[in-house]
């Protein structure tokens, strides 16, 4: 949707070359192809006081069932997304929060003061909001005048743990070079979200199950609640981490297997000051299971590992990791009470670690053999011998190359006949 006083041709004639910014993301793989339409939004008249708010009415009750009945497209909210610029971004936040039955990709770019309050966009306190929106793109750049629209609604879902992303252009104004970037933005990251996908039934899949006692890289997380959060380098081994975390953000790691009973966590944090992460199971304000007083380690490229016991946690949960101030994070890991971690662990930590593959290296040596539970646990290819193999495949665990250990079957077999 167009600005104040522009029209329908705006986006592809007026300077904002939608066609070219689609075409070249479906060119480059990065996007599906998809339906852009743009409408003249002043839906004026005899009689009609504001025709840009009367265009609601001719969105939902006239243009939405002409596009379905003349076009080959989806007819669900799923794969329906509502974007603009200036009085259209105004009109996207109107439009698309009061319709989250028709809409879930909402894209509101410098928006206008034509916005709404924050209570009549959310008036129910945002729980529809949480439930329904699949991406909220709020984008405007830093020298409009105008930020503040967009400011608001974005400080209102970040007390009220709205899922969103706000995205700001330093030095930017109220024009396309703004405006263009913000959709290039937005088409990426609906399509991420699943504008574009296949059928409104297919579900998205979930995860497998993963070892909680294993190390989980932080950038693979699930699922993300963050205006600000982004994927960083971590010295100094060039490897990948997550980094400007601002207090109230958190990521969601799900399935996690706790196994029988995980009672520690280590992560690898880097810190210019002190700071919390929560452990939480299940929700942002679900069961805390403990928390990692992370200290200062004097700047934020010098990463040390930090611990903190935990309340005991068994089977499979997801995970939320709530931040209460800025942090680093590389990776985590838990740590398995002695003697239930199984295959992989040949000594017992609670973790699977390089520390484990010396054990094996010095156990196929000769220099240090390992016996009972440990010599068991080694046999991670489920060929009931231990050998160079086992090797080989407990370091591809260890470099998550693979996820499982091919022996998992044999294992729990063998350790039957050792209780015996």
């Amino acid at each position: 949707m167009h600005g104040i006083g522009g029209s329908e041709n705006d986006w592809f004639e007026g300077g904002g070359n939608a066609n070219v910014i689609a075409d070249n993301l479906i060119a480059e793989g990065k996007i599906k192809p998809l339906i852009i339409v743009t409408p003249n939004t002043n839906a004026a008249g005899n009689g009609i006081a504001d025709g840009y708010e009367n265009f609601t009415k001719d969105l939902i009750n006239n243009l939405i069932p002409y596009i379905e009945s003349n076009y080959s497209v989806y007819t669900d909210r799923e794969h329906r997304a509502i974007a603009g610029l200036s009085m259209g971004g105004g009109q996207s936040f109107n439009i698309g929060l009061t319709n989250l039955d028709k809409f879930a990709y909402i894209g509101p770019i410098s928006s206008a003061p034509n916005t709404y309050p924050n209570e009549r966009l959310f008036p129910d306190g945002g729980k529809a909001a949480r439930e329904q929106l699949k991406l909220l793109f709020i984008a405007c750049g830093t020298n409009d005048s105008l930020i503040g629209f967009g400011q608001r609604v974005h400080e209102y879902c970040t007390a009220n743990n709205i899922k969103h992303t706000y995205w700001l252009i330093q030095g930017g104004g109220h024009d396309f070079g703004v405006w263009k970037p913000g959709l290039w933005n937005f088409l990426q990251m609906a399509d991420e979200a699943g504008l574009s996908g296949g059928g409104s039934t297919t579900p998205t899949p979930t995860p497998g199950p993963r070892l909680a006692n294993t190390r989980i890289e932080a950038e693979d997380y699930n699922d993300i609640y963050s205006s600000s959060i982004e994927i960083i380098g971590v010295p100094p081994d060039g490897g990948s981490g997550i980094g400007y975390i601002t207090s109230g953000d958190y990521l969601v790691f799900k399935n996690l297997d706790f196994g029988s009973g995980a009672t520690s966590f280590k992560a690898r944090v880097a810190n210019a000051q002190t700071s919390d992460i929560e452990l939480r199971l299940n929700s942002p304000s679900g069961t805390l299971i403990g928390t990692l007083s992370v200290k200062s380690t004097d700047d934020w490229n010098t990463y040390e590992e930090q611990t903190c016991s935990i309340s005991k946690v068994t089977g499979v949960n997801d995970l939320y990791l709530v931040f209460r101030g800025p942090v680093n994070i590389d990776w985590f890991t838990f740590g398995i009470e002695s003697g239930s971690t199984g295959l992989g662990d040949l000594n017992g930590d609670g973790n699977i670690n390089s520390t484990d593959l010396q054990a094996l290296k010095r156990h196929l040596l000769g220099t240090s053999p390992l016996t009972g539970t440990n010599l068991i646990n080694a046999d991670v290819n489920g060929s009931g011998k231990v050998d160079s193999t086992d090797y080989s495949v407990l370091k591809r665990y260890i470099l998550r190359i693979i996820t499982e250990f091919p022996g998992q079957v044999m294992y729990l077999h063998l350790h039957q006949l050792l209780l015996r």
